[in-house]
């Protein structure tokens, strides 16, 4: 899957675009504030139905507007077919069509543009908080295994319920069934999880020339229970809960599950916050998403999209020539952003250039 075609209607600066694509590398140049990352964003609400900066639509949206409005038109290599779709969101509703047709919710768009994004605060998913790590992970779970969405919102529902449960004494009844699917809804969740990892593992060979500096990651996934307790034994869960069902219920919400499990980051069995430099997170973080792109593309049947905002930020010169040799080798369709565009047009030399200037974005020869 590529996508030849992308239209940005009312998107911070970006009051109107056309962009048509070249199926394997094109270069965004133009100066801070023109709109660059705001091409970047949009293609960011296709994909995921959120930016990539801020979860508010509202700061999306360009000023004096009510509504944006992003299409593109995918390309499926193998089959050759060619269709449309998009999104339109205001603040109080949203608006997805694929080939024609309406469909309801934001995980069916994601699955036909599968986009992996790099940004200058990509580094968090090293050093921020572990629901990153998990929604990266699950990025890759969604797009592999075909029940994955339909396991995990039904986690969310349940979780939801039991959360609810444990708030409101008029709903303690019914704690005992929700704890129940709570975890029966373990092991389901840690398996594709740990399928994720390994594919991401086998995907990380792609990355070894940038991680040379900083050395090869190791990646362990915990589980969102203590070290010991098996997710896989249904009797040791019940003992676990009931064990801890007082602390929970003086929190009001689960402390223990799916919901909390973390992919950690390790260097030499360390974690890599605590011993690597600024550069070296950046360049672990860059490595994570390239992989990330090549685990979604399972055995060739899939593309994924790359799309880099700022490629150079926070790269020494050595980095950003290993993330150029990287890149290079890639099946990717590549969308990249910088200041200049003759570096990576001479990297590339049959990238298709657009210079983006006061939200508007025109085609380079």
């Amino acid at each position: 899957m590529w996508l030849s075609r992308v239209s940005v209607e009312h998107c911070r600066v970006v009051t109107h675009a056309e962009l048509t694509l070249a199926e394997r590398v094109n270069v965004l140049y133009g100066d801070n504030a023109s709109g660059k990352s705001s091409v970047l964003e949009a293609l960011s609400v296709l994909s995921r139905g959120r930016s990539f900066r801020t979860p508010r639509i509202a700061e999306l949206i360009s000023r004096g507007e009510t509504e944006l409005t992003v299409a593109a038109t995918v390309e499926n290599g193998l089959s050759g077919a060619r269709y449309p779709l998009g999104i339109s969101k205001s603040v109080a509703d949203t608006r997805i069509r694929i080939n024609h047709a309406d469909v309801p919710q934001q995980a069916e768009l994601s699955s036909h543009v599968p986009l992996t994004l790099i940004h200058p605060g990509s580094v968090e998913l090293v050093t921020g908080s572990p629901t990153a790590r998990r929604a990266f992970l699950d990025w890759i779970a969604f797009y592999r295994f075909a029940d994955f969405n339909t396991a995990w919102r039904q986690y969310q529902r349940v979780l939801k319920q039991r959360n609810t449960c444990l708030r409101d004494p008029r709903q303690r009844q019914a704690l005992p069934q929700w704890t129940q699917q709570l975890i029966s809804l373990q092991p389901i969740l840690y398996r594709y999880r740990v399928n994720a990892l390994n594919a991401l593992l086998e995907a990380l060979r792609h990355a070894h020339e940038l991680l040379a500096t900083s050395g090869t990651p190791q990646l362990h996934l915990s589980s969102g229970f203590p070290q010991g307790i098996a997710v896989e034994d249904e009797t040791a869960l019940h003992a676990f809960f009931r064990e801890k069902v007082e602390q929970e219920l003086k929190q009001g919400f689960s402390l223990y599950g799916a919901h909390r499990a973390d992919l950690h980051i390790l260097l030499d069995a360390i974690p890599a916050v605590r011993v690597a430099s600024r550069g070296q997170l950046k360049v672990l973080a860059v490595s994570l998403l390239l992989a990330q792109s090549h685990a979604v593309a399972e055995s060739g049947t899939k593309r994924g999209i790359i799309a880099i905002d700022d490629l150079a930020a926070e790269l020494d010169e050595q980095n950003q020539q290993a993330l150029y040799n990287t890149l290079h080798t890639t099946q990717q369709q590549l969308l990249i952003t910088g200041t200049h565009h003759q570096p990576l047009k001479n990297w590339v030399a049959d990238a298709k250039v657009f210079h983006v200037k006061h939200g508007q974005v025109f085609a380079s020869t």
